[in-house]
């Protein structure tokens, strides 16, 4: 079957792009809405769409219930290569000003299961806050328990 449409330009498709929303956007509406499925979709489909939650988990203001939601997507991710891929994105997160990034990324960072994630936890064994260091403490344990019973 022959189209005899034109073909779009350049900066057709750009501007079209600038008008969708992209993945992040849309998985927090959805996390908004409750419909946690829709992204665990998306997720099991794309693995590297897993990489789209950690704008919410960087985001102290982000709604609470998003961001339970977006950490149980990403906790049953956990020791998951496309968890993995995400250790030095969490690692910056560990050094973030807000101590519920902080604390979220060590958590995650312990669930990854990688090698390269230990010294961004270690990192934060000597933080400011006391939920950090016990998080940190908590995830180092269960990373190196985990590396223990891989080997």
């Amino acid at each position: 079957m022959k189209f005899d449409f034109p073909l779009a330009t350049q900066p057709t498709r750009a501007a079209l792009r600038l008008g969708m929303r992209d993945r992040a956007e849309q998985f927090q509406i959805w996390l908004l809405e409750g419909q946690l499925t829709r992204v665990l979709e998306v997720v099991e489909h794309v693995p590297a769409a897993l990489a789209d939650l950690l704008p919410i988990v960087a985001n102290p203001d982000t709604n609470m219930n998003v961001r339970f939601g977006a950490a149980a997507i990403l906790e049953r991710h956990a020791g998951s290569s496309a968890l993995q891929a995400l250790v030095p994105a969490l690692g910056m997160l560990a050094g973030h000003g807000d101590v519920r990034v902080r604390a979220d990324a060590c958590h995650l960072l312990g669930l990854s299961g990688a090698t390269n994630a230990i010294k961004y936890i270690e990192a934060r064994l000597d933080d400011p806050d006391a939920e950090v260091r016990e998080i940190a403490a908590e995830s180092l344990e269960e990373l190196k328990t985990t590396q223990e019973q891989a080997s």
